[in-house]
């Protein structure tokens, strides 16, 4: 056999060695996905949707179809209710064949940690500000424009396919969180319309203490259920402890601060998404509108 005989077996050798490297790396990857996408068939959150899955290089999509029963119900039948599922969800090789949004993992551990309920998905793609480089992203394929629907939409799907229990069980706790805003975040539930968190802060920490970070186009709840702290609400400072609650307003600077050895921790309630609200519509008028649609005719 010739030098350059031996050249090209050698290369064809490292070619299928690297060819079996990935496929052991993608099968327990397929695994996973294949368990949420079981879960999801009986998720009474689930929505119909097309997405893709990329984690590091490799490609899978879901194609998903919610299957609803309407019953009557009420002594005269006034009423409509709805059985849920079990839907149509299939995950298929390969990015989708039309453009559309999907997630995209940074690493095959990522999934595995949100499999294995040490993060949850909305955790994993918490960010303070869009060019934050996180875990998990929600992005568009090359020729899809996103609407604020299909945001929504995969908000919703983000929440509930990435979750295998039947009772989608979040566990909330510093070694659980990741940095979001200043603090330590456990992203608990998140819609587009709202998202609720837990959070803590340890000695000497801050949150929103970044001047890019400390207000928003949408209200805040926080509601303290560990330790004490300073807020510093618009131009009042005030003292907050466990079992109390603070209502922040629209575009009121709110920066927190905790400078005792105990954690201050609470729960955070975020009325909307503040980017729908940079560009025009403030979030009164969209609560106007919206109100507005308890006064149209029911059919």
């Amino acid at each position: 056999m010739n030098r350059f005989a031996r050249y090209k077996m050698l290369l064809l050798a490292g070619f299928l060695l690297l060819t079996d490297a990935r496929a052991a790396d993608s099968a327990p990857t397929e695994s996973i996905l294949r368990e949420f996408v079981e879960s999801y068939r009986t998720d009474p959150m689930a929505m119909t949707a097309t997405f893709g899955i990329k984690v590091g290089e490799d490609w899978w999509h879901v194609i998903s179809e919610r299957v609803q029963e309407p019953y009557p119900v009420g002594r005269d039948g006034q009423y409509t209710f709805h059985r849920y599922g079990p839907h149509h969800v299939g995950l298929h090789d390969g990015p989708p064949e039309d453009p559309t949004w999907y997630f995209r993992f940074e690493d095959g551990a990522t999934l595995e940690k949100i499999h294995a309920g040490e993060w949850t998905a909305s955790t994993a793609s918490a960010q303070s500000t869009p060019s934050d480089d996180v875990a998990l992203k929600i992005l568009p394929m090359k020729g899809f424009t996103e609407t604020k629907s299909s945001v929504a939409i995969s908000y919703q799907v983000m929440e509930h396919f990435w979750k295998a229990d039947p009772a989608e069980v979040t566990r909330f706790s510093r070694a659980a969180s990741l940095p979001s805003h200043g603090a330590a975040l456990v992203a608990l539930y998140t819609m587009k319309d709202k998202r609720i968190g837990w959070f803590s802060l340890g000695q000497d920490e801050a949150a929103n203490a970044d001047r890019n970070l400390d207000r928003s186009q949408v209200p805040n709840l926080f509601i303290f259920t560990k330790g004490k702290g300073t807020a510093l609400i618009g131009t009042e400072e005030i003292e907050v402890e466990s079992g109390m609650s603070v209502f922040v307003g629209p575009y009121v600077r709110h920066v927190i601060y905790n400078t005792n050895e105990e954690p201050l921790e609470g729960i955070l309630v975020l009325f909307g998404d503040n980017v729908d609200y940079a560009t025009g519509e403030s979030y009164l008028d969209f609560l106007e509108r919206e109100y507005g649609f308890y006064d149209e005719p029911r059919r």
